[in-house]
């Protein structure tokens, strides 16, 4: 965990409510329905953005879902993350990290593991963040 930085555990409730906010958003991928990635992500005042890949043929301009999550979060003038559904591929786990010191909140990465939702805090799964912590 980040020192000094707030941290959230979530209910099983507002797990599963991102978890399935990032399944019904998963037809909107582009440019191929449900060929891509989806994520929801909570606030701290308790609203949830949802993001999709947006490719592109040239591939470097493509947008992963967390950074449209996350732009969609801020077009609303929130940035307090307090969870996002996971896995994160590193570039996107570098972004919510960058995002997470903003803040001054540990942000949580909820994932499914064996069928069993797991929290893992976006600080454990960066072990040599840049910047640094």
């Amino acid at each position: 965990m980040i020192k000094g930085k707030k941290i959230y555990s979530l209910t099983k409730m507002e797990c599963q409510r991102l978890i399935q906010a990032a399944k019904e958003v998963l037809q909107n991928t582009y440019p191929k329905p449900k060929e891509g990635y989806a994520v929801a992500l909570l606030t701290d005042k308790g609203n949830i953005y949802v993001g999709v890949s947006y490719g592109s043929n040239t591939e470097t301009l493509t947008m992963h879902s967390e950074a449209t999550a996350l732009a969609h979060a801020a077009i609303h003038g929130e940035t307090k993350i307090v969870a996002i559904t996971g896995p994160n591929c590193h570039i996107c786990k570098q972004l919510i990290w960058e995002s997470s010191l903003r803040s001054g909140i540990d942000t949580v990465i909820v994932h499914q593991e064996k069928g069993e939702i797991k929290q893992t805090p976006i600080s454990k799964l960066m072990p040599y963040p840049w910047p640094a912590r």
